[in-house]
């Protein structure tokens, strides 16, 4: 302990409260709390935080690659808390320890369940959704489309990015089967010469689905592509 007995306890309060300390240093923390009002006037500070953080390893997924440290949205965020708790800088600084060892730990549960803070929660990564560009070919003048493909389990997804259609006119797209088959993907409304886009689903498996083509209210095709 150093001065006044206070710094080495308080630099420990972080560890101590998620259960990270030997034996030997607990107790010896436990003794000076019993003994220092302020010290657990801070340890009731950093209590809810303590708390908080150890429910991070109780909900990631696994399977990510490790972190080398705390996140630092997370510690920034922590620090805004002791701001707002202490009312003087000296006990800002010396809770600052605390929290910092709090973070490093939530961060170490975090690696261990396989998680990532995403803005100071766990979520998993987003895999990667393959996207097939498709060539559109416009039937009607001013028009200009563009459009990916998305092959699914349970069907094809037609992300249309599009120009130029009659605003509020109304616009229903089809995929077309190599059998001849139809099979009905959506409908939407034009917005003129505001860019429209919309994701358009048909029942029907990459492999058996030949083209699409995008039909007006009076079924005429404006906008058609191989597939």
């Amino acid at each position: 302990m150093n001065g006044d007995g206070h710094e080495h306890p308080r630099e420990l309060l972080g560890s101590y409260l998620l259960g990270g300390l030997p034996e030997s240093d607990a107790g010896r923390v436990r003794a000076h709390l019993d003994a220092c009002p302020s010290c657990r006037g801070e340890l009731a500070v950093l209590t809810p935080v303590a708390h908080a953080l150890s429910e991070v390893g109780e909900v990631g997924p696994s399977g990510l690659p490790p972190q080398s440290g705390p996140p630092p949205s997370l510690l920034d965020r922590i620090e805004r808390q002791v701001r707002d708790e202490a009312h003087d800088r000296r006990r800002a600084r010396t809770l600052r320890a605390g929290l910092a060892a709090l973070a490093a730990a939530a961060a170490v549960i975090a690696i261990g369940a396989g998680g990532v803070f995403l803005g100071g929660s766990l979520a998993p990564a987003a895999p990667a959704v393959p996207l097939e560009a498709v060539a559109v070919e416009e039937l009607v003048p001013r028009t200009q489309a563009d459009a990916d493909l998305v092959a699914h389990s349970w069907g094809v997804e037609v992300k249309l990015v599009a120009t130029g259609l009659e605003d509020g006119g109304a616009y229903r797209l089809e995929v077309l089967g190599r059998n001849g088959d139809r099979f009905p993907a959506g409908a939407f409304l034009g917005t003129g010469d505001k860019p429209l886009r919309c994701n358009l689903n048909a029942a029907v498996l990459r492999e058996d689905a030949a083209s699409f083509q995008v039909r007006d209210a009076a079924g005429q095709v404006v906008l058609r592509a191989d597939l």
